[in-house]
């Protein structure tokens, strides 16, 4: 539940092209919870909601300003996948 645990999820979506897939489809914390617990990799709510925020706090105004209101929904895996994936 930890970043180390996170950031093997994500080593994992680099090299697998049906889990980067899948993980473009994410559109929550929860949706990328349940996505990682199926490929083994155990997360917790707060270290993704950390990863998410931090890359958040990493974009220009105007990068934010494009993503809009919808944040936290439609552009969820563009936000929290960005240059992982």
């Amino acid at each position: 539940m930890s970043q180390a645990n996170l950031d093997r999820f994500l080593q994992e979506a680099r090299t697998n092209t049906s889990l980067s897939d899948r993980m473009k489809e994410v559109r929550s914390h929860d949706e990328l919870i349940k996505l990682a617990a199926e490929h083994g990799h155990e997360l917790s709510k707060p270290t993704v909601m950390r990863h998410h925020f931090h890359r958040l706090a990493g974009m220009s105004d105007n990068e934010l300003a494009d993503l809009g209101h919808d944040v936290f929904d439609r552009n969820f895996s563009d936000v929290f996948i960005g240059s992982f994936i």
